[in-house]
C-alpha cells in the first residue's frame, strides 16, 4: 500500500481554485466535499499510461470527480495533452512528489558491526564467527511425525507430518495439510536460533505445494519473547507449484538469539512442503555506498585499513535493495596493500532491508534526498503546474538507522517531523500558491506513528508536529472508519477521506466513513485510491462519497 487516489469533491468556486480553500477555515458540516479526487497508482513514465489515464477523464467529471492525483514523473511528450484534457474536463491536477530515492544507496542503510573476513589470495570473504545453526533444518530426523530439534510444532499426525514420499533432497520433508483443522488456523514449527548483534543474515529453503488455500506461507524470525519482528521481509507461493527456493534477509539489529517460526497462520485447505532450510550469516549483500552509510576496514589488531590504498572501493555490483538476496561481493586488496594473506579483517558497513515483498525505505537524512525532491517539484510545477503535490511519506519501515541519521541525535518520530518540514519548503519555495498535502499514516498515533514500528530506531511519537497548517492530510485509515479523523482536525488540519482501497465496491464504507465523522471540522474532500488498477466502482463509490445524500454535509 503505498500511493492512493483521493476523491474529492467541490461545488462552488473554481474547479482551479488554490490553497485558499484549504486555508479557508470552513468546517465540512458548513460546507460540501470541495475535493473529489481520483487517484491514478501507474507507470506514466510510460505514455500508454498516460493515454490510459486521460481517457478516463470524461467518465470522472461525469461523476462528480474534480482532480486526479497522480505520480510527478509522467511522460513530458504527454504533458501538453494531459493539461489540455484536465482542462477540458474541469479537473485538477495533483502531483505526487518525494518517493523514494533514484539513487539506489540512499536507501535507508541499517549497520553491520564487525563481521569477520578472512584474506586469501588477494580476497577477503566473510566469515561467520559465530555460526547459526538451525537444528533439523532438512527435517530429515523425525519420530514418527514429530521433528526432532523443534521445539514448538502445532497438532502432529493431524495437520503436521513427516513425508518420506515427497522430499527436495535426502528422505524426509515437513508436510502440512488441511490445516483449517486447527482451531486457530495455525500450523507451525518453532525453535529458538544463535544469533550475533548487527549482522546480515540471509535464511534459504524450498516450498512446495498443492491448492493451498490461502497460499499464506510464511517463515517468521521474532525475539525471543514473541514480542516483535527481527525479520519483516515475506514472500510469496502459488496456491500450487512444484519446488522452489525463497531466500529471505534480514539484519539481527541488537539480538543475541531468536526464535525461528515457519508454517501458515490463517490455513484451511490443501497441503504444503518445506525442505532444506538453512540460517547463516553473510556480508556487503546490497552494501550502500553513501555519505552516511560509512564503511570501516580494521584488522584485528586494531589497524584501520584504507579504501583505496589497501583494498579497491567496496560496492555490490549486483546492488538492488527490492532484491534482498544475490550472490555475496569479496574484498579486493590492491596491489600495494598492507594487508597481508591469512589475514582475518573486522568490517563494519551498511546494507539495505527490504520489508514484506518489495518494500524499500529511502533515508530522512542525506542532503542529495532534498536536492532529488526538489527536482521533483521543479519539473512537475513546469511541465503540470499542478493545483497541489501529494507527499509520499507513508509505510516509512525502516527509520532512524544509518550514521547520517543517528547524527541527528533525534527519535525517528522528530527526524520525520523535522523531514517533512523540509519537504513542505521545498514546495513552498517552488510554489507558493500551490497547495501540499500528506499521506496521513506516519502522523497517526492510531496507526503507524507509535512506537516498534518495523525497522524503525525509536519511537514515531510526535512525528506529527511537524505538520503545519497548510498541510493537509489525506487519511487513508479505513478500518477505523474516521475513528482517527478527531485527532487531525484538532490540530486544524484540513483532511480528505481516501477510501475504495481495492474493495468498497458499493461504496458502503465511504459512506460509514462519513457519517461517523458528522460535526468534525475540516474534512473537504474524498478520493478514489485504487492499487489495483480498478475504477469498475468509481461512479457507485463517487454517488455514495458526494451524490445527493452525501455532498451537503
Amino acid at each position: 500500500m503505498l500511493l492512493r487516489i483521493l476523491l474529492i469533491a467541490f461545488v462552488s468556486g473554481s474547479v482551479w481554485g488554490g490553497p485558499e480553500n484549504l486555508r479557508s477555515g470552513q468546517s465540512a458540516s458548513a460546507s460540501v466535499l470541495q475535493k473529489r479526487w481520483l487517484f491514478v497508482w501507474r507507470n506514466l513514465s510510460d505514455p500508454k499510461e498516460v493515454d490510459r489515464m486521460i481517457a478516463r477523464f470524461p467518465q470522472a467529471a461525469a461523476a462528480g470527480y474534480n482532480g486526479i492525483v497522480f505520480s510527478h514523473d509522467a511522460a513530458t511528450a504527454k504533458a501538453a495533452e494531459l493539461n489540455q484534457a484536465a482542462r477540458k474536463n474541469g479537473l485538477n491536477l495533483i502531483a505526487i512528489v518525494m518517493g523514494g530515492a533514484k539513487d539506489r544507496n540512499y536507501a535507508e542503510g541499517v549497520p553491520v558491526q564487525d563481521a569477520l573476513f578472512e584474506v586469501h589470495d588477494g580476497r577477503a570473504v566473510m566469515v561467520p564467527d559465530n555460526s547459526t545453526q538451525v537444528a533439523n533444518g532438512d527435517f530429515e530426523l523425525a519420530t514418527g511425525n514429530h521433528f526432532n530439534g523443534w521445539t514448538m510444532q502445532d497438532d502432529e499426525s493431524v495437520i503436521s507430518f513427516a513425508d518420506h514420499e515427497v522430499a527436495h533432497n535426502g528422505k524426509t520433508s515437513l508436510r502440512m495439510e488441511d490445516i483449517g483443522k486447527n482451531q486457530f488456523q495455525h500450523c507451525r514449527l518453532a525453535q529458538l536460533i544463535k544469533l550475533q548483534p548487527r549482522r546480515q543474515y540471509a535464511i534459504s529453503f524450498w516450498v512446495k505445494t498443492d491448492g493451498l488455500s490461502p497460499a499464506d506461507a510464511e517463515v517468521k524470525v521474532l525475539k525471543p519473547d514473541g514480542n516483535g519482528s527481527i525479520c519483516f521481509q515475506t514472500f510469496h507461493v502459488d496456491k500450487t507449484q512444484g519446488w522452489k527456493r525463497y531466500d529471505l534477509v534480514f539484519n539481527s539489529l541488537e539480538n543475541r538469539e531468536a526464535r525461528l517460526y515457519l508454517g501458515s497462520w490463517s490455513g484451511k485447505r490443501g497441503r504444503l512442503w518445506w525442505d532444506d532450510l538453512k540460517v547463516e550469516e553473510i556480508g556487503l549483500v546490497n552494501v550502500l555506498r553513501r555519505p552516511g552509510c560509512p564503511i570501516a576496514v580494521r584488522g584485528e589488531n586494531g589497524t584501520t585499513y584504507e579504501e583505496g590504498r589497501d583494498y579497491l572501493p567496496i560496492l555490490d555490483p549486483l546492488l538492488n535493495p527490492w532484491n534482498a538476496y544475490h550472490e555475496q561481493p569479496v574484498i579486493k586488496l590492491t596491489a600495494t596493500s598492507r594487508i597481508q594473506d591469512g589475514t582475518k579483517l573486522r568490517v563494519s558497513y551498511y546494507h539495505s532491508l527490504v520489508v514484506y515483498q518489495d518494500r524499500v525505505t529511502s533515508c530522512l537524512s542525506e542532503p542529495k534526498i532534498f536536492e532529488t525532491w526538489r527536482q521533483e517539484v521543479k519539473r512537475a510545477d513546469e511541465l503540470f503546474h499542478p493545483s497541489g503535490f501529494l507527499m509520499s511519506h507513508d509505510e516509512l519501515r525502516v527509520m532512524n538507522q544509518c550514521a547520517s541519521c543517528q547524527n541527528k541525535k533525534m527519535t525517528p518520530g522528530e527526524l520525520l517531523a523535522w523531514n517533512v518540514r523540509q519537504a513542505a519548503q521545498i514546495i513552498r519555495d517552488v510554489r507558493p500558491d500551490a497547495e501540499i498535502w500528506v499521506w496521513s499514516d506516519m502522523f497517526d498515533p492510531m496507526h503507524n506513528a507509535v512506537d516498534h514500528y518495523y525497522a524503525a530506531n525509536g519511537s514515531l511519537a510526535g512525528s506529527w508536529k511537524g505538520l503545519d497548517k497548510d498541510v493537509g492530510i489525506v487519511n487513508w485509515h479505513g478500518e477505523l472508519k474516521g475513528k482517527n479523523c478527531k485527532f487531525f482536525a484538532d490540530l486544524g488540519l484540513r483532511q480528505i477521506l481516501s477510501g475504495y482501497y481495492d474493495g468498497d465496491e458499493d461504496g458502503n464504507g465511504i459512506a460509514d466513513w462519513l457519517h461517523n465523522t458528522q460535526g468534525i471540522p475540516s474534512i473537504i474532500g474524498a478520493m478514489y485510491t485504487t492499487w489495483e488498477n480498478r475504477y469498475g466502482a468509481m461512479n457507485r463509490w463517487g454517488s455514495k462519497a458526494w451524490g445527493k445524500d452525501a455532498v451537503q454535509r
